[in-house]
This record gives structure tokens, C-alpha cells and sequence, in this order.
């Protein structure tokens, strides 16, 4: 069986990273491929030997006040009760690669393993020089390489990488992006297509995605009115428009997965110990959601649920947004005007899921072709 491993963040608190990953890994264990994700490359000797790997692990670690700046701006530890959780949903999601000695490399080169960047923002410039989730450290044995949906969460890139993201990226099989603008950029800099394809998530449709909910631990919760509240940043000005919503909907709790302390010191309902699962499962059976969360929005869309997207200060990552909203016609779930609370309840996206559906058959040929495989060899 052929192995391939997946490199992108998973074992973290953020639930959209929890999922995007557990996505692509799931699909590629359909396509009857021996899946694993990396969690650590620290085999020495293969970075000494190629001085490019050396010189940018240096480059990273002295970049890592403004990763950490970027990635976590306001610091937020979360419980050990919720930390044990998550580690529960790794251990059921993901098959860790470890790679220290000789003898791992080895045999990674020996059975010719494949690798995949994944989704989620992996290529940020805050992230420092290219590296890692460009898969640096596998393009000396020639060794497949491939990029699904990764996304660098910006609207441009810094000049002094250019050099590096072409060396990098060159020996790719396929290169794909989650966002437009950043798969036009690589195309041209590449001087070879690059494509944009749908966020792993979207590989799956409600019934996959039912498996994850009802593993959820709620209790009598989602028997409840209720309305959802997820935000991945910290700003107040999202709990003055939470103050518009319960007013208008008195008879409904106000549930809240807190992403920072302030989420956690809000006078309504708060989930400490939720996981993916939960995360999935209380979005399926909410009254509507409230969020700025791409991922929050994304199974919004594939659970045919209101919702409404608070935009973000930061304006790096919209794009990621304008894509799901504009191809999916779900402009009508962005707020526009924060100064009152009006309810949109048209939740009809039938006409976004029939693009949706062309999507996934383009993203499924996408995967089909850079993988060296056929629709009929996959496992059902």
C-alpha cells in the first residue's frame, strides 16, 4: 500500500485546524492510501548535510516573536480537561510520523513515500522563511511531493522569498491553493499552473461530517434552543453585536466555545472541554450561529444553517472568505452593519451546493492525478 504524509497543523485548540487536517486525511485513506501526518522531522544529520534546511530552521526560530505575534496575539491557555480531550480526538484521527534517525529516513526514502502540504494557512509569511510546509526537507531524494489547498493567508508575499518559494516548489508534482489570488500568484511566479481548489472540508459532505457530531459529548444541550457563538479573534466589538442577538431572541441560551479569556468571562453558556466534535455538533443543531471563523462558516454552508460572519479587524485573511462567499452565494451571511441585529433566515443554499458539487469532482480529479491514481482504484 502506498504511503503518503500529510504536513500541515493538527494537534493545536484551534477546531477549524482540528478538522481541515482529520479532512484530507480521511480522503486520502479513501483513495486506499497508508495515511500519516508529521509530527516531528528532527533527524539531525539530514539537516546538517544540506545547509539550505540549516539555515532556515535558523531563520525560523529567530522569526518566532512575529510568528507568535501573528498566530496568537493574545495569549489563551486552555484547560487541562480540554487538553486531554483533544488529545483523545488525535489519537482517534491521526497516525503521527516521527522522524529522527537514519533508519526512519531510510526507510521513508526505501518505500518511497509520498508527501502532501495541507491546508489551512501553513504558507503565512509570519511563518518566517519557507520551510517546513513546503516540504524543504523532502526534496533532496526525490521523493513525491504535493501541495492540497494550502493557503498563505495573505494578500501578498514578501519579495526577499520569492527565490525560495520558486527553489521549493519547483520538484512539485501538483500545486494547489485554497484561495484565488494565491494561486494566480504562484502561477506566474512558477511560470506553470497552479491551481485553487476547495479547503479539505469541503471534500466531505453533512452525512461524513455526521460521524464526527455524534461522537460529541453535550449532554442534553442540543436538545436546547440555542444560538452558537465562535470567534477565532479577540475583539469586543463582536460581544456588543452578541448583547443586539440575545435581545432579540430571549427564549434561545447563548452557547459560546471560547477561543481567548474574554470568551470564557461572557454572562452566557460556555463549552471549556469541546473538541472537534462538539464544535460540528453544535453548529448542526443550533438555532443559527454567530462567528468570524472560516471554518465555523464552511459547515454552516454543508449543514444548511444561519449564520452570520463578523468580519475581521485583520485583514489578511479575507480572501478566504470572498471565495466561499462569492462562489457559494452566501454574500447575504456576511454583516455589513454592526449597529443592529436583523435576522436573515433564508438558509436555501441549493444553488451553492450544485457549484459546490462541480468543485468537489475538479478537487477529487486534482488529488486523482497528483496522486498517480484512478477513480476506480480507490477504496470505497
Amino acid at each position: 500500500m502506498q504511503k503518503i504524509c500529510v504536513v500541515t497543523w493538527y494537534n493545536t485548540d484551534n477546531y477549524g485546524t482540528q478538522l481541515q487536517s482529520a479532512a484530507l486525511c480521511k480522503y486520502l485513506e479513501k483513495c486506499g492510501l497508508d495515511v500519516y501526518v508529521l509530527k516531528a522531522f528532527k533527524y539531525i544529520p539530514h539537516i546538517l548535510k544540506h545547509p539550505q534546511l540549516l539555515l532556515t530552521r535558523i531563520a525560523v526560530r529567530l522569526n518566532e516573536k512575529k510568528r507568535i505575534k501573528f498566530f496568537h496575539p493574545v495569549k489563551y491557555e486552555i484547560s487541562s480537561e480540554r487538553k486531554s480531550c483533544i488529545a483523545e480526538y488525535v489519537k482517534e484521527n491521526f497516525n503521527p510520523l516521527e522522524i529522527h534517525t537514519a533508519d526512519d529516513w531510510s526507510k521513508i526514502v526505501k518505500d518511497k513515500m509520498m508527501f502532501i502540504s495541507g491546508s489551512d494557512i501553513i504558507w503565512q509569511p509570519a511563518m518566517g522563511r519557507p520551510g517546513r510546509m513546503f516540504l524543504d526537507f523532502a526534496s533532496y531524494d526525490g521523493l513525491t511531493r504535493i501541495a492540497y489547498a494550502s493557503s498563505t493567508g495573505a494578500k501578498e508575499l514578501p519579495k526577499k522569498y520569492y527565490k525560495d518559494y520558486k527553489r521549493l516548489l519547483k520538484g512539485f508534482r501538483a500545486i494547489s491553493t485554497r484561495e484565488q489570488n494565491s494561486a494566480d500568484f504562484f502561477s506566474e511566479l512558477l511560470g506553470r499552473k497552479v491551481h485553487k481548489v476547495i479547503d479539505p472540508t469541503l471534500l466531505h459532505d453533512k452525512d461524513f461530517w455526521d460521524g464526527f457530531a455524534d461522537r460529541a459529548q453535550l449532554g442534553d444541550l442540543i436538545n436546547k434552543k440555542y444560538i452558537l457563538c465562535y470567534f477565532v479573534m479577540d475583539d469586543p466589538r463582536y460581544w456588543e453585536y452578541v448583547k443586539k442577538v440575545a435581545d432579540t431572541a430571549p427564549d434561545a441560551e447563548i452557547v459560546v466555545l471560547p477561543m481567548h479569556y474574554s470568551d470564557e468571562k461572557s454572562e452566557y453558556t460556555v463549552i471549556k472541554t469541546g473538541t472537534a466534535y462538539e464544535f460540528i455538533s453544535l453548529i448542526k443543531n443550533s438555532m443559527f450561529i454567530v462567528t468570524d471563523s472560516f471554518h465555523a462558516a464552511v459547515f454552516s454552508f454543508i449543514y444548511d444553517k444561519e449564520f452570520y460572519v463578523l468580519k475581521r479587524a485583520r485583514s489578511d485573511e479575507d480572501e478566504k472568505f470572498n471565495d466561499l462567499v462569492n462562489k457559494y452565494g452566501l454574500s447575504h451571511r456576511i454583516v455589513t452593519d454592526e449597529s443592529a441585529f436583523e435576522r436573515n433566515t433564508d438558509s436555501d443554499y441549493s444553488d451553492g451546493k450544485k457549484v459546490l458539487e462541480k468543485d468537489r469532482k475538479f478537487a477529487y480529479a486534482f488529488l486523482d492525478k497528483a496522486l498517480g491514481m484512478n477513480r476506480s482504484e480507490r477504496s470505497e
